[in-house]
């Protein structure tokens, strides 16, 4: 019945849909450049704005370039014969259109051809496309570039890696802006502190998101269809519309959705299902060559039966089973999963849930992107409104018994932002970016977590509650920055890069307790309480540039970043949490042989991360764990890149890129392990600090940060007739074990690798493709998470499978007319 009804839901969002809908992928307009599809530059300028869309076939020549902008396989008929004559890739994350192996910056870009032709569709699914990006399904959700990233949560937690979507940070609690791969032109990953060029900072850096614009003079529909394993349904489609000489419009959505698979033993039915459904409309107006006038409008809906706004259910293992505890703070689970007719193990794919357990996130935008020209140099403006509307809803004892019943999570935030940049021409001696940022951000959450806890005495509706009550939290952010870069060109093959970045930053979070009609609470109920933090800081980079040749260049960077403080307030207790900093040394080699068909890059960085920001996770006389927003002195991370790309033939292309990050913890206090040994003495390890225990960290791991990642892909994409050709990718993506909760060996994820691949046929003029897609061809099962489980026997642990941990097959129709 269920699937029925996912199936009938999916039959509507087709017909609303339509022929409005969107391709995050459109082969025809990937396949064949246009004019209007060239970056645009205003009469006079002498360079492109950082808001205009580069060709096509430049960014479809590869599909993932790691660092330095690799050539591999092409995706088509016109990239294939660019490709052949050393077409490159142009990014313009670093806010100029640069040719990608120009740029003294680690920067990996993905283009829209090759998220198509991975088959993935969730905007975590990137970081098996990005060696150095991983995704956190916890702490809020986010993405860490190096193993950096926000690794704790409050409402008002700055990120450490920003994501830019379209000229526009996403800076909303527990969401990252996007939920389909829309209309993606590329995606550009920006390794490092980001705050000389952008608007919002960015400590670790920057995911920069580019959609298509509209091409005025050209009408076309161009979008795709899937279906695949445990109903994976996918309809996206496009419109573009010309409505005079001078305006366009461009249309776009798409509907996705998934069946779960995994198994919930108390309802007996499947859990972890997912669906999405994404809208955005944009308005080019072009009244003279020097003035363009961009509108987008856009909307997101997702829902999923899992946590933290992705598809995936938590699962339980246990690693050690001492035996339980009969205290009313612990539960038998062995005996309750018994009950049921399983036990709890690493492959365990049941789980027991009798409350509602889902999750969604709906947000709404406008942006206006102004783009002028002022003689030669060229006036930005962006400004944006976000709204969102979140919850997650899940059973936190994990089974079928009201021992803890409810946790319930509702926000509602917004944010306004403003952006000015001013860019000079290029070609003389020296060239700059200046810009001016305000930035603010409000959310309100409500909270509930409760449950009988072995009680009998308690009337229907009545609960404990940790904080006895429910609990309402506000957060304020308002952040104001002067930024800028430039280049000195000391001769044709040496330049020197400097940037600086004066932010200034108001921060304030405040808790209460409140009502939750129908339910009554008890417990000891914390006052009211609020805080406000306040900084200013100045951070910049500098670089050395030195290009001997068209094919290699060399550069060395030093930037300082930084992150804002926060008030943490969680359960009523007031947490400030200092800024924080990082000091960043990057060496970067890019080279280019035999007619540009090989590309080699390396870089080689330190990055010393102080005052980071993180949470400690402690274990409450309750028997619940409580993350604890905090700092950590130091972290420190060493690391290499290389990325290799070789284009046999035109139609034949293998690539493969590795990462190797060594990043671990320096004097970060944390909850002792279960089991772990006592010291005697205050060092690395577990020791008595007054009346409590804690685990000093040092040296160990970071959590959720691989030290060895790495890709390989074929690309091969020969004519077989007159006018049809075949395309055809595979790719093995691998990365290391890593820990999921600070200093707790027990919660050590596995490392995994994804087979992934893609064959299919279409012809020439590229107005029809089908093909047939599989990730997780190896049917890997793999961990997302792992960490202890509340009020279990000393030693269990809890997992969250991976959306991704089954093997899925199907096949894909693209079109374009």
């Amino acid at each position: 019945m269920l699937k029925g009804l996912r199936m009938t839901r999916a039959g509507l969002a087709v017909a609303l849909l339509g022929s409005t809908c969107l391709s995050s992928f459109a082969y025809a307009q990937t396949l064949t450049p246009s004019p209007t599809n060239t970056p645009t530059t205003p009469a006079g300028t002498q360079d492109p704005s950082a808001t205009a869309p580069v060709a096509a076939d430049s960014l479809t020549a590869t599909p993932t370039a790691q660092s330095t902008g690799s050539t591999a396989a092409p995706t088509s008929d016109a990239a294939a014969s660019t490709a052949a004559t050393g077409a490159d890739i142009v990014v313009t994350g670093t806010r100029r259109a640069q040719r990608l192996q120009d740029v003294p910056v680690a920067i990996t870009a993905v283009s829209g051809a090759a998220i198509a032709k991975s088959g993935f569709t969730t905007a975590s699914d990137l970081q098996y496309l990005a060696p150095s990006l991983t995704f956190n399904n916890s702490q809020g959700a986010g993405f860490s570039i190096r193993g950096f990233g926000s690794q704790s949560f409050d409402y008002n937690l700055e990120k450490a890696v920003s994501v830019v979507l379209d000229d526009v940070v996403q800076g909303l609690p527990r969401s990252i802006g996007f939920n389909t791969f829309a209309d993606v032109e590329r995606v550009e990953v920006l390794e490092g502190p980001q705050g000389t060029l952008f608007g919002k900072n960015a400590s670790a850096g920057v995911v920069f998101v580019v959609t298509r614009k509209p091409e005025i003079g050209v009408s076309s529909v161009q979008g795709s269809a899937r279906y695949g394993t445990d109903n994976e349904t996918q309809i996206e489609n496009t419109v573009n519309l010309p409505i005079s000489d001078t305006l366009a419009a461009r249309i776009s959505g798409t509907y996705q959705q998934r069946d779960g698979y995994l198994y919930n033993a108390f309802y007996r039915n499947d859990g972890g299902s997912y669906r999405d459904l994404s809208l955005r409309g944009k308005l080019l107006w072009q009244p003279t060559p020097d003035i363009e006038a961009l509108t987008t409008v856009e909307y997101l809906d997702h829902k999923d039966e899992g946590y933290n706004i992705i598809e995936n259910v938590r699962n339980l293992t246990a690693y050690a089973t001492p035996p339980s505890s009969t205290s009313q703070t612990n539960l038998d689970y062995a005996s309750i999963f018994a009950q049921y007719g399983f036990s709890a193990g690493v492959n365990n794919q049941t789980y027991l849930a009798n409350t509602d357990w889902y999750g969604f996130v709906r947000q709404k935008g406008v942006s206006e992107v102004i783009t002028a020209s002022l003689g030669d140099y060229t006036l930005t403006s962006i400004t944006a409104y976000k709204s969102q509307k979140s919850g997650n809803f899940n059973d936190p004892d994990y089974t079928g018994t009201d021992f803890y019943t409810l946790n319930r999570n509702r926000l509602r935030a917004s944010q306004y932002s403003q952006e000015i940049r001013l860019n000079s021409p290029k070609g003389s001696m020296f060239d700059y970016i200046v810009g001016a940022f305000l930035y603010r951000q409000d959310a309100h959450a409500f909270e509930a977590q409760a449950g009988k806890r072995n009680r009998t005495d308690l009337p229907a509706l009545t609960y404990v509650n940790p904080v006895g009550s429910a609990s309402a939290y506000g957060s304020h952010q308002r952040s104001y920055a002067l930024f800028g870069e430039g280049n000195l060109h000391l001769s044709e093959q040496l330049t020197f890069v400097g940037g600086l970045r004066l932010t200034h930053d108001r921060v304030s979070g405040d808790y209460a307790p409140t009502t939750d009609f129908p339910y009554q609470y008890i417990g000891t109920i914390p006052p009211a309480v609020g805080g406000s933090a306040r900084a200013t800081d100045v951070t910049g980079k500098a670089t050395i540039q030195y290009k001997p040749t068209d094919n290699i260049m060399g550069y060395a960077t030093y930037s300082r970043g930084y992150k804002s403080p926060a008030i943490g307030t969680s359960r009523g207790v007031l947490r400030p949490v200092s800024q924080e900093n990082v000091d960043s040394y990057e060496v970067g080699l890019k080279t280019q042989f035999l007619d540009r068909r090989l590309t080699l890059n390396f870089t080689g960085y330190i990055q010393n991360f102080y005052n980071f920001q993180a949470t400690a996770l402690t274990l409450q006389p309750s028997g619940d764990y409580l993350s604890v927003l905090t700092n950590a002195p130091k972290v420190e991370a060493r690391g290499a890149e290389v990325s290799a790309s070789f284009r046999v033939t035109p139609a034949l292309t293998f690539s493969a890129n590795a990462n190797y990050n060594h990043s671990q913890y320096q004097g970060f206090l944390v909850g002792c392990y279960a089991n772990q040994p006592v010291n005697a003495a205050p060092g690395p390890g577990c020791y008595q600090q007054g009346n409590t225990r804690v685990n000093d960290a040092t040296g160990t791991d970071v959590i959720l940060a691989p030290r060895f990642t790495y890709n390989f892909g074929v690309n091969y994409e020969p004519q077989l007739t007159e006018t049809l050709k075949l395309f055809s990718s595979a790719s093995w993506a691998h990365r290391s074990s890593t820990l999921s909760v600070a200093g707790d060996p027990g919660t050590r994820i596995p490392g995994y690798g994804l087979l992934n691949g893609t064959i299919g046929v279409g012809g020439l003029d590229g107005h029809i493709r089908l093909s047939v897609y599989g990730r997780n061809l190896t049917d890997k099962l793999f961990i997302a998470r792992l960490r202890p489980l509340p009020f279990g026997p000393t030693g269990s642990y809890l997992q969250t499978v991976a959306g991704e941990g089954r093997r899925t097959i199907g096949v894909r129709l693209d079109y374009s007319f």
